[in-house]
C-alpha cells in the first residue's frame, strides 16, 4: 500500500507543473489584432499625443462606430478630436482586415493621421489575416534604425480611466522600456508609451495613449457630445490650411537679434472664428541649418498698443509651448481683430519643459495677418480696469481725472529695473506693496528687454485677473484695484520676477510722528480750556 502512495505522490508533483505550464501557455494563446471583436455602437475616448503633433501635446480622442459601410468591408465611425479650444468632428471610414482610416473628412485628416500613428500602430503587425498570439516570442520588429523586436514581455493588471484591465504588456528596450498594454477581449489597446529612437541623450515620447471611457450605445455617446464656445466652425465658410497652396511665408530675425524664426501661416486671409495653421522653426544667426533645441516660446494675439488679446499656451492649459527640436507645428482658432490681426512670435528662452529658461536667446518676431470676419465670436479684451501700455489712456476713467466713485484715486509706482531680464537677484523695486481699494499700480519697464505683468504664478500659470501683454523698454502698464485680496503676479518671458499686492480696506496707520503732534496739540487745547476758566472765574 505504501509503494502505491509514494506512486500517486510522485504522479501529482509531475503532473501538476505540467498543468499549470499548459494552462499558462493556454492563456496566453489568445490571438488579437487591432479592431478584433469591433462591433456596431461601440465606442472609445482616448488621452493621446504623438510626437509629430504639436510634440506630443495631449489632446482627447473620441470615436464610436455608426454602422458598416456599404459593401460590408468595413466601419463607419463618427470621430471627435478635442484639441483645447479646437473641436474637430467628422466621418473616418476604417476597415474590417485593419482599422485604418481609409477615407474622412478634411477637417479631420490631421487627428485621424494621429489615431493611426497611436491606436491602430499595432496592426503593422497584427491584422484580422494575420493575427498574434502571446505566448510567442516576438511580433515583429519596429521600422527604425536597428529596429528592436517586438513582443509580449509582461502579463499584468493596469488601472486606466476606463477601469482596470488584464492586460499583457507588449515591449522592447532600447534606451527605456516601450510597453503597449493590451487587453485581449479589448479592441484597441488600453495604455501605452512608445519612445523615440534617438542615438544620444534621453529620448522623447513618440506615443501615449490612456483609455478613458468605452461602452456600446445604439446612438451617438456622449463622449461625441462635447461643447465648446472656441470650437472651430466646420462650415463651408471655413478654409481648411493648406500649406502647399496658400500661405504666406517669411524669415526674420527676432527684435534682440537673439535667432532667426522662420515662419508659415495658412490660410493667407483667414476668418475670425476658422482654423489657422503655424509652422515656425527657431534657427541660429550664423547657421539657419542649426536649430535651438529645447525651446520655450509663446504666441501672442496683441491690439494696436501692444495690449495681450491672446496666448496660445495659455489656451492650450500651459505656461508655454515646447520646440525640443527647434521646429513646431501648430494648429489653432483665429481670435483676432479686423482687417488685421497682430501676432507675437515670443522666443521666451531655452532649457527643458517646464523649467525656467535660459533668457539668453529670448526675442520676439511681429507678424501683421489680414483677417476677414469672424464667422465665430472674435476676441475683445473683456477687462475694462486695465490701460493700454502704449498711451496709459485709462479705459475705467470717465476722463477727468477721477475714478468712477468721484474720488481722487491713490497711486503706486513700481520700475522693471534694467538688467531684470538677467536670473541675477536683480526685481522690482517694490516686490510686495499693500494698498487700499481704489489704488492705481503703474509699473515702468525700465528694462531693454519686454515684460509682462500677469496675475498669478510661473507655477500654477495665469489666472485671468489681469495681464499687461507685451511691455516693451520704456512702456507701462496700469492697474486699478478695486477689490480687496491678495493678488500675484509674475513674468512670463522672465518667470522668476514676481511680486504680491495686498488690498485692503483698513485705514492707514498714522506714523509715530504724526500721533505724537496730535497728543501735543490735544494736550495744549486741554490746558487752554482750564486756563480759561479760572481766568474767568477770577474776573467774576
Amino acid at each position: 500500500m505504501r509503494k502505491y502512495t509514494v506512486f500517486v505522490i510522485f504522479a501529482f508533483l509531475l503532473i501538476v507543473p505540467v498543468a499549470l505550464q499548459s494552462a499558462h501557455a493556454t492563456s496566453g494563446s489568445d490571438s488579437w489584432y487591432p479592431g478584433k471583436g469591433l462591433k456596431q455602437g461601440d465606442y472609445f475616448s482616448y488621452n493621446v499625443c504623438w510626437t509629430d503633433w504639436h510634440n506630443c501635446a495631449p489632446f482627447q480622442m473620441n470615436f464610436w462606430v455608426k454602422n458598416e459601410t456599404s459593401d460590408g468591408s468595413g466601419w463607419n465611425v463618427v470621430f471627435m478630436a478635442v484639441d483645447g479650444s479646437i473641436i474637430q468632428k467628422g466621418i473616418m471610414t476604417i476597415g474590417k482586415i485593419t482599422p485604418d482610416p481609409t477615407s474622412f473628412d478634411p477637417n479631420i485628416s490631421d487627428y485621424t493621421g494621429v489615431y493611426r500613428s497611436t491606436v491602430s500602430w499595432l496592426d503593422s503587425f497584427a491584422t484580422k489575416d494575420t493575427p498574434k498570439t502571446f505566448n510567442v516570442p516576438a511580433w515583429g520588429r519596429t521600422g527604425s534604425v536597428g529596429g528592436q523586436s517586438v513582443g509580449p514581455v509582461d502579463h499584468e493588471k493596469v488601472t486606466v480611466g476606463a477601469g482596470t484591465f488584464d492586460t499583457y504588456v507588449l515591449g522592447w528596450h532600447k534606451g527605456v522600456d516601450n510597453k503597449i498594454w493590451v487587453d485581449s477581449s479589448v479592441p484597441f489597446p488600453v495604455k501605452a508609451y512608445v519612445y523615440v529612437d534617438v542615438t544620444t541623450g534621453a529620448p522623447p515620447p513618440d506615443y501615449t495613449l490612456e483609455l478613458l471611457k468605452m461602452g456600446n450605445s445604439p446612438t451617438e455617446p456622449d463622449v461625441l457630445k462635447t461643447s465648446s464656445t472656441n470650437a472651430v466652425i466646420t462650415s463651408a465658410l471655413c478654409e481648411t490650411p493648406n500649406m502647399e497652396q496658400d500661405s504666406v511665408h517669411q524669415v526674420i530675425t527676432t527684435d534682440s537679434s537673439s535667432m532667426v524664426v522662420d515662419y508659415r501661416y495658412s490660410p493667407s486671409n483667414p476668418h475670425n472664428g476658422c482654423p489657422i495653421e503655424f509652422r515656425l522653426s527657431f534657427e541660429q544667426n550664423f547657421d539657419q541649418s542649426q536649430k535651438f533645441s529645447n525651446l520655450q516660446y509663446d504666441i501672442f494675439i496683441v491690439d494696436n498698443n501692444d495690449q495681450k488679446l491672446y496666448s496660445l499656451a495659455q489656451d492650450k492649459g500651459r505656461t508655454s509651448l515646447f520646440a525640443p527640436v527647434g521646429d513646431d507645428d501648430n494648429t489653432f482658432v483665429m481670435k483676432g481683430t479686423t482687417p488685421v490681426t497682430h501676432f507675437v512670435i515670443a522666443a521666451l528662452g531655452t532649457g527643458p519643459e517646464g523649467s525656467l529658461p535660459d533668457t539668453t536667446a529670448a526675442g520676439l518676431v511681429r507678424v501683421d495677418v489680414k483677417t476677414q470676419d469672424a464667422f465665430g465670436t472674435p476676441v475683445t479684451t473683456g477687462q475694462t480696469n486695465q490701460t493700454s501700455t502704449g498711451n496709459n489712456s485709462t479705459m475705467n476713467n470717465p476722463g477727468n481725472g477721477t475714478s468712477m466713485n468721484g474720488t481722487i484715486p491713490m497711486q503706486v509706482s513700481i520700475s522693471i529695473p534694467q538688467g531684470s531680464t538677467d536670473t541675477n537677484g536683480v526685481t522690482y523695486d517694490k516686490k510686495d506693496v499693500s494698498i487700499m481699494p481704489g489704488t492705481t499700480i503703474t509699473w515702468t519697464n525700465n528694462d531693454d528687454k519686454p515684460h509682462t505683468i500677469t496675475s498669478g504664478s510661473a507655477q500654477g500659470g495665469p489666472d485671468g485677473k489681469f495681464d499687461s501683454g507685451l511691455i516693451q523698454a520704456g512702456q507701462t502698464f496700469s492697474h486699478t484695484f478695486t477689490d480687496a485680496g491678495s493678488y500675484t503676479y509674475f513674468d512670463q518671458p522672465s518667470p522668476w520676477l514676481a511680486g504680491s499686492v495686498t488690498v485692503s480696506a483698513a485705514v492707514p496707520e498714522f506714523p509715530l510722528s504724526s500721533l505724537m503732534i496730535m497728543a501735543i496739540v490735544v494736550g495744549l487745547g486741554v490746558l487752554f480750556v482750564r486756563i480759561n476758566s479760572r481766568l474767568s472765574n477770577t474776573r467774576l
